[in-house]
């Protein structure tokens, strides 16, 4: 099974682009979002009691205890974004733990060799060292200035809090340089449509 990374920075149209890829892939084709699975692996009991182990000490007495009798892991996930993620010492710690469950997750939708392609959305490909082996890894990209006015104006960052999260990131130059192929997101979305049906044919063809 061929595998296509899709990769990018923050509001860069990462899941945009998988989503009109969707329509017009051949049937067959198998996707994976790493934020979705991380966001699942959140609720795994033995993931779960080891992110609760490695943080929690950081942790008000309260804070545990609530983290600690939410199944579905919400509090927990709120909890690490705000407290872990801006520390890069600790976020590098929660990555340890989180990475090797993302990791498992696609190398088992591998082996079934379920259809001719994995199209595989991790959105820290380069951060994490390319550990995932891709015949093909495509880079969505925008401008910085485009990054800070959508997270700002979609997700209600203020600006030191968007820059924190951009410089914990490569910078978009570092991944375009690497890739295999870019689709330039700066534009409309008619320019993006059309990359990304350039981009389905060549797949297509693979």
């Amino acid at each position: 099974m061929k595998c296509a990374i899709i990769s990018g920075g923050i509001a860069a149209g990462k899941t945009t682009v998988v989503r009109l890829l969707s329509s017009k892939l051949n049937a067959g084709t198998q996707w994976f979002g790493a934020d979705e699975c991380i966001r699942t692996a959140y609720a795994v009991p033995d993931l779960r009691l080891a992110l609760i182990k490695a943080f929690g000490g950081l942790m008000r007495p309260d804070q545990r205890h609530a983290i600690e009798n939410n199944e579905s892991a919400d509090r927990l996930r709120e909890w690490l974004r705000e407290y872990v993620l801006p520390s890069e010492e600790q976020r590098r710690c929660l990555e340890s733990i989180l990475h090797p469950y993302v990791l498992k997750a696609v190398e088992d939708i591998r082996r079934k060799r379920e259809g001719n392609l994995l199209v595989a959305e991790v959105p820290l490909h380069y951060e994490i060292g390319e550990v995932i082996s891709a015949d093909l890894v495509i880079v969505v990209a925008v401008s910085r200035s485009v990054q800070v006015r959508r997270m700002m104006e979609n997700r209600g960052l203020d600006e030191a809090t968007t820059q924190a999260f951009l410089n914990a990131q490569w910078p978009i130059e570092a991944k375009v340089e690497k890739a295999d192929v870019v689709i330039w997101n700066d534009g409309d979305p008619s320019a993006l449509e059309c990359q990304t049906l350039l981009l389905a044919n060549l797949l297509n063809l693979e």
